[in-house]
C-alpha cells in the first residue's frame, strides 16, 4: 500500500508553480471578436463589449485564419495605391482641382507649416 501512496505521489502537478488558467472561448463569439477586430474596432473596446481580458482577445486575434486574412486584406488596401495614385494624376491634370493639389502638397511636406511661414516672415525682426 504504501508502495501505491509512493507512485501516486509522484504523478501529482507540482504544487510551487501553479498553472494559469485558460478560458475557453465559443468558436461564435471567437467568430464575432475577429469579425469586430476586422471591421476595425479596437481590442480594447472589446475585450470591454465581450466581457473578456484584453489579453484572451489577443489570443482570438493571433490565431492563423485571423493573421491570414488580414494579410489578405493589407495586400488589397497596397495594391489601391496604384488606382489611387492614378486617380489623383487624372484629377489634377483634367479637373485641375486645386484643393487637391494644396491638400497633397501640404501633407508631403512642400507646403510650409503656420509656424514655418511665421518664422519665414520675422526672420529679420
Amino acid at each position: 500500500m504504501s508502495h501505491n501512496h509512493e507512485s501516486s505521489s509522484t504523478t501529482k502537478p507540482s504544487q510551487t508553480q501553479p498553472k494559469k488558467p485558460r478560458t475557453s472561448i465559443p468558436p461564435p463569439q471567437a467568430a464575432r471578436i475577429a469579425a469586430r477586430f476586422i471591421c476595425g474596432e479596437s481590442m480594447r473596446k472589446i475585450a470591454r463589449e465581450e466581457k473578456r481580458d484584453r489579453e484572451t482577445i489577443r489570443r482570438v486575434l493571433k490565431t492563423g485564419d485571423v493573421q491570414l486574412y488580414v494579410k489578405m486584406l493589407r495586400v488589397q488596401f497596397i495594391a489601391l495605391g496604384l488606382d489611387a495614385v492614378d486617380a489623383v494624376q487624372h484629377q489634377l491634370s483634367t479637373g485641375k482641382d486645386g484643393r487637391l493639389g494644396m491638400e497633397i502638397l501640404t501633407h508631403i511636406g512642400v507646403v510650409p507649416s503656420q509656424r514655418e511661414r511665421h518664422n519665414m516672415l520675422h526672420r529679420d525682426e
